[in-house]
């Protein structure tokens, strides 16, 4: 499913996130986040309401025009640019969500601030919703009686050395921390995949309870693999980088004894894999022209020469 943000549910520094304002730009995120009153999220029109609140705020308040100005600049941009996206009228994304179904969160047309904020608030929601199903069923909560999730959670994020970056604060960083350490005991799993370890928080990699560990050449992410994994030999560790296509190390809780396994290959349609740039070349008609006429030319110009 595409990812939908519903800016009505953001607080101010998200939206400012969503709508890619410059995090040391102070002028224009205290504009924003003074504009986001209460009224403008339960507004009919949410934009509209909000762009009022800007200018208003940008005529009102001295020496803030300008920096109002590029607000409502930067707000019509995310308008147009993210409007599949960006939705007040979608109601609260994780509706959206359904159980006993893998859903597959698409976040390719989202930026990399958007999809922060994005995934940050799918983690914080999905953690409360699975909090709130477990109190209430132990009669520790009376507040919610509609939670969304009876059964378990498991939230797999893919890339995850781009929203868990090693060394680098964001949301999405938190929160996964946070399910990663409290998850299990309110139902909710979290598995993170990534082909570069090395740039993975390791707080957050050493809460992985098993590890599926695939061919791995630099010496680096052999190292950050290793501090997570004790169970990881130094004989193993040394094969990590001859391991064929498909051939695994797994450790952990889902084996005794750390074990290496070969996954068959997905038959089925592919999708993430690379693509053979020659072969699709070789499809292509106009190139084929196009190298029939550079080739005649290089076999004249020999000629020429000869």
């Amino acid at each position: 499913m595409m990812a939908k943000i519903n800016p009505r549910l953001l607080p101010a520094d998200k939206l400012a996130e969503v709508i890619e304002l410059r995090e040391n730009a102070d002028k224009q995120q205290r504009v924003l986040r003074e504009s986001l009153t209460d009224s403008v999220k339960q507004a009919k029109d949410f934009w509209s309401s909000l762009e009022e609140n800007v200018s208003a705020f940008g005529h009102t308040t001295k020496g803030y025009a300008d920096s109002a100005s590029r607000v409502l600049d930067k707000i019509d941009d995310a308008k147009h640019r993210f409007s599949d996206i960006l939705d007040p009228d979608c109601g609260d994304p994780v509706d959206l969500i359904k159980e006993g179904r893998v859903n597959i969160l698409n976040i390719a047309e989202l930026s990399e601030r958007q999809a922060n904020a994005g995934l940050s608030y799918y983690l914080q929601e999905l953690l409360q919703h699975r909090k709130e199903s477990v109190w209430e069923r132990k009669g520790k909560s009376t507040h919610r009686k509609n939670y969304k999730f009876l059964a378990p959670i498991f939230v797999i994020i893919e890339e995850a050395h781009v929203f868990i970056p090693k060394g680098d604060h964001t949301d999405t960083k938190y929160w996964a921390s946070k399910v990663a350490r409290e998850g299990r005991k309110f139902g909710i799993g979290l598995c993170v995949v990534s082909q570069r370890p090395r740039n993975i928080d390791p707080n957050v990699l050493s809460q992985m309870g098993s590890l599926a560990i695939m061919k791995i050449v630099q010496d680096d992410d052999q190292q950050q693999i290793a501090s997570a994994a004790e169970s990881l030999s130094k004989d193993l560790l040394s094969q990590l980088s001859s391991l064929n296509i498909g051939d695994a190390v797994l450790i952990g809780q889902w084996t005794n004894l750390p074990s290496i396994v070969h996954i068959d290959e997905m038959k089925s349609k592919k999708s993430g894999s690379d693509l053979n740039a020659v072969s699709e070349w070789s499809q292509t008609d106009k190139f084929k022209d196009i190298a029939k006429e550079t080739t005649q030319g290089l076999i004249q110009k020999d000629l020429l020469l000869d």
